[in-house]
């Protein structure tokens, strides 16, 4: 984990007649500004990023909760042109910080001299449906909580996570069965327990596919639901 000031001494990229670098420290204050404008209150802000902060992933915690998950915005930005700026609403599970996302993440196509009011609009969208996608990843939620997994299906469904799909790592799959056999949170044999396992496996993904990666494994376990 890194923090916001480590995000915002990262240096800026030059600005080109193509390219238009979007400054990590003004895409976090547009989100801030965003939330505050819309009545969400902040709960908890996390970071992480690569070795120089040119890839950055952040999510913060609103303080809307159903006991068990918190409303979360998570948004990603390079400054080596490998990630435009990407913003998704979803949910975050208290105990233990893991991430939940359904969906797409919203992107901003391409950082032109437009990129900032482009910012905006998408941002706009993402926080107007950040509710819905909060009360949709909770169905999905209390699903996950009635099917029943023994371990040589949990085995079965790593392995394809693993080896079909390629969304987890061999580290990750290590971390995967560490949880599976003694996460502190998560004991029983649901597809809700396995779920954990496998996000908090992914909190060694690389910052610019923490999105992706959460939205991948989702919708894959969602059709076991």
């Amino acid at each position: 984990m890194i923090t916001e000031y480590d995000i915002i001494q990262a240096d800026l990229p030059e600005r080109t007649a193509s390219y238009t670098p979007v400054p990590h420290n003004a895409l976090i204050s547009m989100i801030k500004e965003k939330l505050s404008k819309n009545d969400f209150e902040i709960a908890k802000m996390r970071y992480s990023g690569n070795r120089n902060t040119n890839q950055i992933f952040g999510v913060y915690d609103i303080a809307t909760s159903d006991g068990e998950t918190n409303l979360n915005i998570g948004f990603r930005n390079s400054y080596d042109k490998t990630l435009p700026v990407g913003l998704v609403a979803g949910a975050s599970v208290i105990v233990c910080s893991n991430l939940m996302f359904r969906g797409e993440i919203k992107v901003v196509r391409k950082h032109t001299k437009n990129v900032f009011a482009d910012i905006d609009t998408l941002l706009e969208n993402v926080i107007q449906s950040a509710k819905y996608e909060y009360e949709q990843l909770g169905e999905d939620k209390e699903r996950m909580k009635l099917k029943l997994l023994d371990k040589r299906q949990m085995a079965e469904l790593a392995g394809r996570m693993f080896i079909e799909e390629r969304i987890l790592t061999a580290n990750q799959m290590s971390e995967l069965k560490r949880e599976i056999y003694h996460s502190e949170f998560f004991h029983d044999d649901t597809l809700w327990d396995f779920y954990n396992h496998s996000t908090h496996a992914l909190k060694k993904s690389h910052p610019g596919q923490i999105i992706p990666n959460h939205i991948r494994v989702h919708d894959f376990v969602m059709k076991l639901a």
